[in-house]
């Protein structure tokens, strides 16, 4: 069960950030090819907005982007280390400010100032208790019609993995002579959809949209989760879909990038022809066309060559 604490002394001090997260983003062909065929998709109805917060920003790989679309950003994250970073990197966006938070509250943004909130791939490492402390804070900062598009864990909807299937993982880990985030990929184990909805409405907020999908593999351990104020014009009753074709569209995205993309940014796979693409610890999609048909296959597969 990730901590604060824990969370804080992964981000700031034990991560050693390489590509400055955008390695976090090589699955679907760079953090470009993320935003604007995965993200940008999933968020364009509610830009752009005239505030913007986005909470746990890391090094800025989705802040680029958001700045784009407000008059106003406001990035919070536990992380002195990302936020400070991210100070540097955008010092020149004059309508952006960054603050270092206790990774649960929203002490430095003011009331009803809020239009959009945005979290990807940061709180799905959160449990209950922080996701609860952050709803309650973006009911007060948000505006009457502030929506909040926040991506968190489902791993407390899921089945435990065989302790078979681990066991093999810790195998296939001391064959390969690394380690790897396992089945679970540090998720929260007290959170799932449903939690957040109920969380969402001891708030006061209503959650109007939920996506539950895969991570890494195959089981729908996350879940995207829409949320705003009681009686806001995005209001409605919730929509809950479950996609698990979450990650074969990320490797579809990241094979589209080799026609679309800077080829300097891009993974060294083929880009056509018989193929694989790693998606997870023991993970990959494998293509392969036959005559007029294409055919894809999800398997528990480890690459064989070390990182």
């Amino acid at each position: 069960m990730p901590s604060v604490e824990a969370n804080r002394g992964q981000w700031d001090r034990g991560y050693g950030w390489p590509e400055g997260g955008d390695e976090w983003s090589l699955g679907w062909g760079g953090p470009d090819a993320q935003w604007h065929w995965s993200l940008r998709p999933r968020v364009q109805r509610f830009l752009p907005a005239p505030s913007i917060l986005e909470i746990a920003p890391g090094y800025g790989r989705w802040t680029k982007y958001l700045l784009r679309y407000c008059n106003r950003y406001v990035g919070v994250d536990l992380a002195a280390r990302g936020i400070e970073a991210c100070r540097r990197r955008f010092a020149e966006a004059e309508h952006a400010e960054f603050h270092v938070n206790d990774g649960r509250s929203l002490a430095m943004v003011n009331d009803r100032s809020i239009d959009f909130a945005f979290s990807f791939d940061s709180l799905v490492h959160v449990e209950e208790d922080v996701i609860g402390s952050y709803l309650n804070e973006l009911a007060r900062v948000f505006t009457a019609d502030g929506v909040g598009f926040i991506h968190h864990s489902n791993l407390a909807a899921c089945s435990p993995v065989p302790r078979a299937m681990r066991l093999a993982l810790r195998i296939a880990e001391r064959v390969l002579g690394r380690e790897t985030p396992g089945f679970d990929h540090w998720r929260a184990a007290t959170m799932s959809g449903e939690r957040l909805e109920k969380l969402s409405a001891s708030a006061g907020l209503t959650c109007i949209g939920q996506e539950v999908v895969n991570w890494l593999g195959g089981r729908l351990i996350d879940c995207i989760s829409l949320v705003t104020p009681r009686g806001s014009r995005w209001e409605r009753p919730n929509v809950v879909v479950h996609n698990p074709y979450f990650m074969a569209e990320a490797a579809s995205i990241a094979r589209a990038a080799h026609i679309h993309q800077d080829p300097a940014a891009l993974p060294t796979w083929p880009a056509g022809g018989a193929t694989s693409q790693r998606l997870g610890s023991l993970s990959r999609i494998g293509s392969l066309p036959i005559g007029p048909w294409g055919f894809s296959i999800v398997g528990p597969w480890p690459s064989r060559h070390r990182r």
